[in-house]
């Protein structure tokens, strides 16, 4: 029987792919996946934007409104980010199909892997971010990094 793996935020496994320039490596997260398949993706790469870049967040609505048309993406000096997030959800998707997941493990609070929460109009907020929101509607089990227990003194 062919093993069934993750899709997992790169910034969680080290890669320097947050809009900062910076990663949010997770111990609790790696020591989880050790002898597991996994596929490590940033959808906020493949939008082709880069680290660093500016940050973005919700506006006028959530993951649900945004794709219906009705709210955007925005970055924080204002631009409409919307159109190229979209088209590197959909690459991330691609690739996440033809990889067969079962799950997912996504960098809460980012407007593209938020599980549970994300920024919307200058606050934080209970809400999916896009990926999250489209694989789960592809049947996915989607789980925070926040899930994951990190030892002792150990920082996330």
């Amino acid at each position: 029987m062919k093993q069934r793996g993750y899709i997992v935020s790169a910034c969680l496994l080290g890669r320097r792919c947050r809009y900062n320039g910076g990663d949010k490596s997770h111990s609790g997260v790696i020591r989880f996946l050790k002898r597991k398949k996994y596929l490590a993706l940033c959808p906020e790469l493949l939008a082709g934007w880069g680290a660093p870049r500016l940050p973005v967040e919700f506006h006028g609505g959530g993951a649900a409104r945004v794709a219906e048309g009705s709210a955007t993406i925005r970055d924080s000096r204002g631009r409409d980010r919307t159109r190229s997030l979209i088209r590197g959800i959909r690459k991330a998707l691609g690739q996440a199909d033809r990889f067969e997941a079962a799950a997912a493990i996504l960098k809460e609070k980012s407007p593209s892997c938020g599980v549970h929460r994300v920024y919307r109009d200058g606050r934080l907020t209970r809400g999916s971010g896009l990926f999250a929101r489209a694989l789960r509607q592809r049947g996915l089990t989607v789980r925070s990094e926040e899930e994951f227990p990190v030892k002792g003194s150990e920082k996330s």
